[in-house]
């Protein structure tokens, strides 16, 4: 019997891994779908752009587990008819991007990130556990297959950053 259980099992991981995988894969799709749409319900001061043709600049730190999932998305959309560039940032280019994603690797240094960051027109986005308690923006979570919204007003508000009402109705607001 337990012989039988060991073989069933070993049968079973690979395709439970592939499952795992998917599962993961399509997390992931989904929170690229959100931050696109994030950024689409904030409006940044016009300081927070070199010109009026610079583009909305949505930086990953940390690891990046969204794969090629969030450059998929935005391709070819615009958000406050601004073009969107996603590229991987250094700790040192973190205040220097519209909308910043920091990866769950990041997590032992959040507090640095934010200080970091700072009250630059940045919007602040994570999964990291208790974000948008100790100081990020928006924080995206999986709850029973769902993906949540948490937002910290004040501390977009901090950053000069106006979270569109509608928005809020969606979230968890602090």
């Amino acid at each position: 019997m337990v012989m039988r259980k060991f073989f069933l099992l070993a049968l079973l991981v690979p395709f439970a891994s592939r499952l795992f995988a998917a599962d993961a894969l399509l997390e992931y799709q989904v929170k690229a779908v959100c931050v696109l749409n994030a950024a689409r319900f904030i409006s940044w001061p016009a300081s927070a752009f070199d010109n009026a043709n610079s583009p909305l600049v949505i930086g990953i730190l940390g690891d990046n587990p969204f794969g090629p999932a969030l450059q998929d998305v935005v391709a070819g959309e615009t958000v406050h008819e601004r073009r969107i560039v996603v590229r991987r940032v250094s700790l040192e280019e973190a205040a220097t991007v519209n909308v910043l994603f920091i990866s769950n690797s990041q997590r032992d240094h959040l507090a640095e990130i934010l200080r970091k960051v700072g009250s630059a027109s940045v919007l602040t986005i994570s999964e990291i556990e208790g974000f948008t308690q100790n100081g990020g923006m928006v924080s995206l979570t999986l709850i029973r297959g769902k993906i949540r919204f948490d937002a910290n007003a004040d501390t977009a508000g901090r950053a000069q950053l106006k979270i569109d009402s509608q928005f809020l109705l969606l979230t968890r607001a602090r």
